[in-house]
């Protein structure tokens, strides 16, 4: 899967123009920032838009991804937001699109329903640093969960080993990759098999992969 990182292309992240490019590229998946405010759901990566007519609620996203068949990262800012998503995503009928990643906590597992999540770090801190030879007790610590959504790990492809991402699949954790802007390794990790890729560059990734 390639996933579109939000304001790929130079459309602004978080933006209408964003929604309007993506639209008309064949990637997988799509990437949203999401916060609340009022007990109501928006698009904002450090904030939410402080004039209402500048927000972009989720349920925009969600129709979006209706339409145009697309799945959508919602990497969630705050904890405590997997539920609200779930629930409005399985309103929608749209839930079998939604994959997590961000600030999620080991306790909101349980609130998934058929959304995926690929956790960050953070979600293994403090237990395990996320390196080489903790590999083994994480998965062992994933597959606790007993959660067939909890697809794997949500990687930072800068900051850790190609080792790691190779010895994490080859152990059957899924893998997703954000955020290869790198032409040269862009091209290397689209055919990897690879859960998913997460890239500015979304029109070279497609134009790259086998």
């Amino acid at each position: 899967m390639i996933t579109a990182h939000g304001g790929s292309l130079k459309t602004g992240r978080n933006s209408k123009k964003y929604f309007e490019v993506m639209a008309n590229l064949n990637m997988e998946a799509i990437e949203v920032d999401i916060r609340t405010k009022n007990g109501e759901l928006y698009l904002g990566h450090t904030h939410i838009p402080f004039f209402k007519s500048k927000r972009i609620p989720l349920s925009y996203v969600f129709e979006f991804c209706k339409k145009y068949d697309k799945r959508v990262n919602c990497d969630v800012k705050e904890k405590g937001m997997v539920k609200p998503v779930q629930q409005l995503a399985e309103s929608m009928g749209v839930e079998h699109l939604v994959y997590f990643t961000g600030s999620v906590s080991p306790e909101e597992v349980k609130d998934l329903g058929k959304c995926d999540l690929y956790v960050n770090d953070t979600f293994l801190f403090p237990k395990f640093l996320l390196t080489l030879d903790n590999l083994p007790k994480i998965k062992e610590y994933l597959d606790s969960f007993n959660s067939p959504s909890l697809k794997g790990l949500n990687v930072n492809y800068m900051l850790t080993p190609k080792k790691l991402w190779l010895e994490a699949k080859e152990m059957g954790i899924g893998v997703s990759l954000y955020t290869v802007d790198n032409e040269k390794v862009l091209e290397e990790v689209v055919n990897m098999g690879f859960d998913n890729v997460t890239t500015n560059k979304v029109d070279v990734a497609l134009a790259k992969r086998n």
